[in-house]
C-alpha cells in the first residue's frame, strides 16, 4: 500500500515521559512529526516494562513547551498506518493498516523467544521493521529476519538540546562540577551492562592515569532508570584489578540524581572526550549527542557507531569481532566486538584538553528521520 498523503494520519504505540532510549527516540520523533506538520499523530501509551518508570522519578527532561506538545498527541485520528516503538518485541501486523515496528538489538535476539522464522508471518502480512544501524540490521539478518522488510533509518541529535557551548560556558560547567582548568575530563553516561564496556573503560582509565595524572572520569549513575548501583560497580571493578587506592578514587566522579536534557548538554560540553569502549550497541545515541556538542568521541571501531562517527574528533578503538560466542549466563550471541584495552589505555594516556568550538557540521535532523520513516509506508 502506498501512502502519498502530505500529512499522514499515524497511530504511534510507544512510551512517553521517561528517560529511556526507546522513549527518547519516540518523543523526539513525535515532536518532529508535530512541529514540521509531517503527520497527524495519535499516541497510544504502552505499559512500561519496569513499574518504577511511571513514578515520576525518571522524566525525559524536555522543556515545558515540548512537554506540552508531547502531551497533546492523544486525540484519536482515523489512522492510515501504525508505528510501534516499545518493548518487549512483538512482531504482529495490524489487521488492516500498514505496520512499521522499531526493532533494535545490540548483539542479536534471544533465540529462545525469537526462533528462526519468527518474523515470517509478520513479513507475509506486509509488516516492516525500522532499525537504526547497519550493525543492528546484520544482527537481525543473523536471526533470520527477511532482509526485504528491514529498513535502516538512523537516529538524530536535536540541535535545540545538544549544541557546542562557548569557552566561557564550558569553563562555568567545569567549575560547577568541581573540575580544575587543566583536568582532562572523560565522560560516559551509559549503564554498566556488559555490552556497554564500562569495565573496559575503568580498567584502562586506572592504568592511563598512572601516566596522565590530570585525567578525571565522570560517570552517570543509572539508579533512576535501571536501579543499578554504579558506585558499587566501580569499586568492584577496581578491586578486581587491585587499583582501588586512595589516589585513584577521587579522580572518578559519579553524577547522582536525574538530569534533564539541558543539564546533559552541559555535561557533554564540560567533557574533553566522550569515551564508549562498547562491545555491542544498537546505535549509541549519547555518542552522537556528544559529537553534536563538539566533544571528541572515543569509541569502538566495527560496531554501530561506524555509521555516524567520522572526522578528526573521532578516536576509534580497534577490536576483535566475536561471533556466536557464549557468555557465562549461557546466552548465545550472534556477534560483538571486544575492544582493545591496551589501545584505549594508550589513547587515554595521551589525551589533552579539547579546543572549544561553536559550530559543528550540519547533521541529520529528527525531521529528516521522520520523513524517512514515512517514506517506508
Amino acid at each position: 500500500m502506498s501512502l502519498q498523503n502530505k500529512a499522514l494520519s499515524l497511530r504511534v504505540e510507544g512510551w512517553r515521559g521517561i528517560s529511556h532510549s526507546y522513549a527518547l527516540v519516540n518523543q523526539f520523533q513525535l515532536l518532529a512529526f508535530q512541529k514540521h506538520g509531517l503527520a497527524r499523530v495519535q499516541h497510544v501509551d504502552m505499559p512500561f516494562i519496569m513499574a518504577h518508570w511511571g513514578a515520576g522519578q525518571n522524566s525525559a527532561g524536555f522543556t515545558e513547551a515540548d512537554q506540552s506538545l508531547l502531551a497533546d498527541q492523544s486525540t484519536p485520528v482515523m489512522a492510515q498506518a501504525v508505528y510501534r516503538i516499545f518493548a518487549p518485541l512483538e512482531l504482529v501486523a495490524h489487521a488492516s493498516l500498514p505496520t512499521l515496528t522499531f526493532v533494535v538489538t545490540e548483539f542479536g535476539l534471544d533465540t529462545d523467544r525469537h526462533p528462526d522464522g519468527f518474523a515470517d508471518a509478520y513479513a507475509s502480512r506486509g509488516g516492516r521493521i525500522h532499525t537504526p544501524s547497519q550493525w543492528s540490521k546484520q544482527r537481525l539478518l543473523a536471526n533470520g529476519v527477511p532482509e526485504s522488510i528491514i529498513h535502516v533509518v538512523p537516529h538524530a541529535a536535536d540541535e535545540q538540546y545538544f549544541f557546542p557551548m562557548d569557552a566561557q560556558g564550558i569553563a562555568l560547567n567545569r567549575q560547577n562540577l568541581g573540575l580544575d582548568e587543566d583536568d582532562v575530563v572523560l565522560l560516559n553516561v551509559g549503564t554498566h551492562h556488559w555490552n556497554k564496556g564500562l569495565d573496559v573503560l575503568l580498567k584502562s582509565f586506572a592504568v592511563a592515569r598512572q601516566h596522565n595524572k590530570r585525567l578525571k572520569l565522570v560517570l552517570k549513575d543509572q539508579r533512576s532508570t535501571y536501579l543499578m548501583n554504579s558506585e558499587s560497580y566501580v569499586h568492584q571493578i577496581l578491586n578486581d584489578i587491585g587499583m582501588s587506592d586512595a589516589d585513584l578514587m577521587p579522580s572518578i566522579r559519579l553524577i547522582s540524581g536525574h538530569l534533564n536534557l539541558a543539564q546533559l548538554n552541559c555535561l557533554y560540553n564540560a567533557a574533553d572526550a566522550y569515551v564508549t569502549p562498547y562491545r555491542a550497541e544498537g546505535f549509541n545515541l549519547p555518542a552522537l549527542e556528544a559529537q553534536s556538542c563538539g566533544t571528541p568521541v572515543v569509541a569502538t571501531r566495527g560496531g554501530a557507531t561506524d555509521d555516524f562517527l567520522t572526522g578528526e574528533r573521532y578516536h576509534p578503538i580497534d577490536g576483535v569481532l566475536m561471533e556466536n560466542a557464549v557468555l557465562k549466563e549461557h546466552l548465545t550471541l550472534n556477534a560483538y566486538v571486544e575492544p582493545s584495552a591496551d589501545q584505549l589505555t594508550a589513547l587515554l594516556s595521551q589525551l589533552s584538553r579539547k579546543k572549544a568550538m561553536t559550530q559543528v557540521q550540519p547533521r541529520l535532523s529528527w525531521a529528516d528521520v521522520c520523513r524517512q520513516l514515512l517514506a517506508i509506508y
